[in-house]
């Protein structure tokens, strides 16, 4: 009998694309520290986006309107965020850091072993009116 090779998959978290024409995020908030086990549909990251993001007009304040979003992981696993991300949270507003949609932010990863096998994250994000 063959043995089957156990593959352990590796998840990049991503800034997301929330809309066609969105180009950048601020991340305000990482809702779960580095290290953490995280499971579907928990929310892990507070993002503002960028004014050019397409959203319901009876969502926007002005045209140039930063929303907040919210946004879930689909995925299950260890969660590991870069090192060098600047969040607003630290800073007390004062660091406007922007960062572009598909930049690498951190990961999830099924078992504590690295492995070859590297996909995107799945999401889900909702608007998140506090302020």
């Amino acid at each position: 009998m063959r043995q089957t090779p156990l593959l352990l998959l590796r998840k990049l978290i991503t800034i997301p694309s929330l809309s066609p024409s969105h180009t950048a995020s601020r991340v305000l908030s990482r809702l779960v520290p580095s290290n953490t086990h995280v499971t579907e549909y928990q929310p892990i990251l507070l993002l503002q986006c960028s004014p050019d993001l397409i959203a319901d007009p009876a969502n926007r304040k002005s045209i140039l309107h930063q929303p907040r979003m919210l946004l879930e992981s689909l995925e299950e696993g260890k969660i590991r965020w870069r090192d060098d991300l600047i969040l607003e949270e630290e800073t007390g507003g004062k660091d406007e850091t922007w960062y572009k949609v598909g930049m690498v932010i951190g990961e999830i990863i099924e078992d504590d072993d690295d492995d070859d096998v590297v996909e995107e994250w799945t999401w889900q994000a909702y608007l998140d009116e506090q302020e």
